[in-house]
């Protein structure tokens, strides 16, 4: 057998594994965790302007700002303070589309339910109103729990008929209203029951039982088997960072709330490193560091390539960088494979290294992804210009060095083919 057919059945065989896969990526109720937690993006950006404002790097500016302290919090409290609220409405919306229902009284339900099952126990509510014992980050799992399960009583009464049905010609709005009112009393009587009839604190329990995981996927052997892993599936052309996601986002969002937290007390070191603006430092200008491989394309004696430099540098500034790694390309090339994978592992490692030796600042800010990565890494670790420097190495110092070679095999094989 040739060399072209074994190459063509290894990218076969990777192509099999690549469909056989796929399909996770998509499941409704990992799916739907996963796009819930991304709506949450513009609430985290917006409550993080906050922490921007407050840590400015400038004591007179934190003079001026003393008085106004206690006004300027509100956007804090009404975004981070109620995450897991917003969680569980948003990934009942997602799940009810894609069961095909009419999302917005599922959404709500969802929210109800978990109100009621986080809220604390009977009479300790007090004159102050709802307090938000697990609404912040610390009920994020039960949110979930509890946002997948109220869609699929809604879909359980749904589907068999056993909801309260209007006459032909009533408005919309009041028919699913009233469709919606035998599964809002089974969900808040539910949770009612659970949570001041048994006294069961559900939502401290789901604490209790994730608290070991939570610990572990922040350990070094964590960080890197899930980046390596997560590059290593984009060479085979499966979306790498989704795929981790569908686990780690739950664990990702807890994690930087509570370094946000501790931010504002005046905590340090910060108790979390892997957070997703964490993984900033190890995927600056896109999965696999390809910033400096663009900037090698542009001087490339291959025409394609430096065509796909062209298309690639300028995205990849914004930490976008598909057209690198499919024009190249990276996805079943093992040439242009080996680096990718090694590069995500080294800059995993040399972050996470920084990060527990308490070299910079660990991540506690979330803002906008598209901004490029030294700067993008020096608001999230509120203001630490040594975490810009690190984020200089590992998006160009790093990769570049390790980039070169690979990049100079595979422009000669480019240009043979050109050539014949």
């Amino acid at each position: 057998m040739s060399q072209r057919a074994e190459a063509k059945s290894w990218a076969d065989r990777m192509t099999d594994a690549m469909e056989r896969i796929a399909p996770l990526l998509d499941e409704p109720h990992l799916a739907s965790v996963r796009d819930g937690l991304a709506a949450l993006m513009p609430f985290l950006i917006t409550g993080a302007i906050v922490l921007l404002i407050l840590e400015f790097p400038s004591e007179a500016w934190k003079a001026t700002i003393e008085p106004w302290k206690a006004i300027i919090w509100t956007p804090w409290n009404m975004t981070f303070l109620l995450m897991s609220v917003f969680c569980s409405l948003a990934i009942a919306y997602n799940l009810a589309r894609r069961y095909d229902m009419e999302p917005l009284m599922p959404s709500i339900l969802a929210m109800l339910a978990f109100w009621t099952i986080a809220s604390p126990i009977r009479g300790e509510w007090g004159e102050q109103g709802i307090p938000g014992t697990y609404f912040d980050n610390s009920g994020l799992f039960t949110a979930i729990i509890v946002g997948l399960l109220s869609v699929e009583v809604y879909r359980f009464f749904l589907k068999r008929g056993m909801v309260i049905t209007m006459p032909p010609g009533v408005p919309p709005a009041i028919v699913q209203a009233f469709v919606a009112l035998v599964p809002c009393i089974v969900l808040l009587f539910g949770g009612w029951i659970i949570r001041d009839i048994l006294n069961f604190d559900f939502a401290g329990a789901v604490v209790q039982a994730l608290s070991k995981v939570v610990v572990a996927a922040d350990t070094y052997f964590a960080v890197a088997l899930a980046e390596s892993f997560h590059g290593f599936l984009w060479t085979l052309g499966i979306h790498g960072d989704l795929t981790i996601g569908i686990v780690l986002s739950p664990l990702w969002t807890t994690h930087l709330a509570e370094n946000a937290e501790a931010l504002v007390k005046g905590i340090s070191p910060l108790p979390w490193i892997y957070t997703s603006e964490f993984r900033s430092w190890v995927v600056p200008g896109g999965s696999g560091a390809t910033l400096p491989l663009a900037i090698y394309m542009l001087r490339s004696k291959s025409a394609r390539l430096r065509r796909v430099g062209w298309l690639g540098v300028w995205p990849g500034i914004f930490n976008i960088n598909e057209p690198i790694t499919f024009g190249t390309p990276v996805i079943f090339n093992p040439i242009m494979a080996i680096p990718f994978i090694v590069i995500t592992f080294l800059n995993a490692t040399i972050s996470y290294l920084a990060c527990a030796l308490n070299l910079v600042t660990r991540t506690a800010i979330t803002a906008p992804w598209t901004l490029p990565t030294p700067i993008l890494m020096y608001l999230q670790c509120a203001y630490d210009i040594r975490a810009a420097i690190l984020a200089v190495i590992t998006e160009f110092i790093l990769p570049g060095i390790i980039w070169w070679p690979f990049f100079k095999a595979w422009e000669r094989i480019v240009l043979e083919r050109e050539g014949a």
